[in-house]
């Protein structure tokens, strides 16, 4: 036998069982006679809870404070203001993420910067809303230190 032709044969061979798989018909939906296809129904949305969960506490010597209240000027805007207002572990944070569930459902999500003083308003937020205020350390970890309920008459 020459063996010359033997990688010829070899190769020739691993075709036709590449191939041999696929000898379908394009219009079948990849289901055996036997199979049926089953409808899924998409999850739901569940709409975003305004119940407050508990809080986490920072670590010792690293604590920070919020100032969360009505805008400025709540008899003339519907704002939230969210304050930064600094302590012992301000020079530890990271990041700041702040999450609102406004009364009507709507999320609203922004991010502050650790330097006292630093706020975030939230417009069109009459009625109940909850706030959630999670911080990052440098040394690791985060920790939702506010939750809670706040409204703006």
């Amino acid at each position: 036998m020459n063996f010359r032709l033997l990688p010829l044969l070899v190769a020739l061979l691993l075709v036709f069982s590449f191939s041999a798989g696929c000898t379908g018909s394009e219009e079948s939906n990849g289901l055996t006679p036997t199979e049926t296809a089953q409808a899924t129904a998409a999850p739901t949305e569940t709409p975003p809870s305004l119940i407050p969960e508990p809080t986490q506490t920072l670590p010792p010597g690293k604590e920070v404070t919020f100032e969360v209240s009505e805008g400025l000027t709540p008899t003339i805007t519907d704002d939230l203001r969210i304050v930064f207002s600094g302590g012992k572990g301000q020079d530890f944070v990271k990041s700041i993420d702040v999450v609102v569930i406004k009364s009507t459902g709507e999320v609203v999500t922004g991010s502050m910067k650790p330097i006292k003083g630093e706020e975030l308003i939230i417009s069109d937020a009459k009625g109940e809303n909850r706030v959630q205020i999670t911080v990052s350390l440098v040394t690791g970890g985060s920790y939702k230190v506010v939750d809670k309920i706040v409204e703006v008459k």
